[in-house]
């Protein structure tokens, strides 16, 4: 037997095969180890030591390890395993359990994948860990965020009078030597320019068109809470569809990111043609609309009516952004395919966190 069929048995298995594993497998077999040894603890005597079965492990500390270990494909199975076959959701939905959890992003990715699971006496706990890591998420974005816009102002003359703070000092000293008095060393202010703030202008419509199928879930969070600090910022207008198989307008909770999770189905489906579909219609001024589409971009069905909607924005003169991540650290996964063709049909395709896609919406309005 080779080497590799060796090491595929292994990890099969599990420790009563004998073979060698290196430390990138050995991640490997500690989290299945954790999981499928509960099939043994029927067959096998488990000493105090350790034995056979490892126990179960704490919910979000084997979830993290997975994550770590295996890809998308195969994390997705082992977590509907560990949560539905072997009692590891009875163990994350005790309420001491889950009160003792640290309210992070982790944590919180988990209970909205079984959201319907969580009886209703643990809502309230849901809730808290909702608004505890999305207001830290809001902490650490928003001033990157802001920061971002408050760079993009441009100079202007105004006879009416101004806030001393609005005014641009550089073009001001700039455009008014000329009226400078050698003889007396005195410098006559003739003109002042002042800063034009973007609350004067007419807002843009942003569309954030979210996929919220299970895979996407880091993006959806991360989303509900750029929306909220987007809606805050004078110059946008925030709209925000969440999709799978359907389309759910969510705007009216824009600015509330518990309201959008716990309003958003977890589904398996996906249809973004049926979303950009739904986004075109609602679009009213193509020339001052951004439509920033969040997904994976594995279409369910045919994708011809996505190509279809994106050449048609296009040539509306819509600007469009194709997300394949909307976190701070995720590494994308998506259909090559899809977005290929969809860059041929006018949309940017990019991997970008909240502060750049931040950066990319204030060069689309300057």
């Amino acid at each position: 037997m080779t080497n590799e069929q060796n090491r595929r048995w292994r990890l099969i298995l599990g420790q009563p095969y004998s073979h060698t594993l290196n430390q990138e497998d050995a991640l490997k077999d500690q989290c299945l180890d954790q999981l499928y040894s509960q099939e043994y603890k029927d067959r096998f005597t488990v000493s105090s030591k350790g034995g056979i079965s490892s126990g179960l492990p704490s919910p979000i500390t084997w979830l993290s390890s997975v994550k770590k270990a295996f890809p998308k494909s195969t994390v997705e199975i082992l977590q509907q395993h560990g949560l539905a076959r072997y009692g590891l959701t009875s163990l994350l939905l005790d309420e001491d359990t889950l009160k003792q959890q640290t309210a992070d992003l982790d944590l919180l990715q988990l209970l909205l994948s079984f959201r319907e699971q969580i009886p209703a006496s643990l809502h309230s706990e849901l809730e808290r860990i909702i608004q505890t890591v999305c207001k830290e998420l809001e902490e650490v974005l928003t001033q990157q965020i802001r920061s971002v816009f408050s760079h993009h102002r441009v100079p202007m003359s105004h006879a009416q009078p101004m806030p001393l703070s609005y005014t641009h000092w550089h073009h001001t000293i700039k455009r008014n030597l000329k009226h400078y008095q050698i003889d007396t060393e005195t410098f006559i202010l003739e003109r002042p320019f002042f800063y034009q703030t973007q609350q004067n202008k007419v807002p843009w419509d942003i569309h954030l068109v979210v996929d919220q199928s299970g895979s996407m879930l880091n993006s959806l969070i991360h989303a509900a809470v750029v929306a909220t600090i987007f809606c805050r910022l004078p110059m946008l207008n925030v709209k925000l569809y969440l999709f799978d198989t359907r389309v759910v307008d969510v705007t009216e909770h824009t600015g509330d990111p518990l309201a959008i999770l716990l309003n958003s189905q977890l589904g398996g489906g996906t249809s973004i043609g049926l979303a950009m579909k739904y986004t075109h219609e609602r679009i009213t001024d193509p020339a001052r609309s951004m439509v920033v589409l969040i997904s994976d971009f594995y279409e369910g069905g045919s994708p011809a009516s996505l190509y279809h909607y994106t050449e048609k924005m296009h040539r509306d003169g819509v600007t469009l952004l194709g997300l394949t991540a909307l976190d701070t650290a995720g590494i994308p996964q998506y259909d090559n395919q899809i977005t290929n063709q969809l860059l041929h049909k006018g949309m940017e395709i990019a991997s970008m966190t909240p502060e750049h896609l931040s950066q990319w919406v204030a060069e689309v309005i300057k």
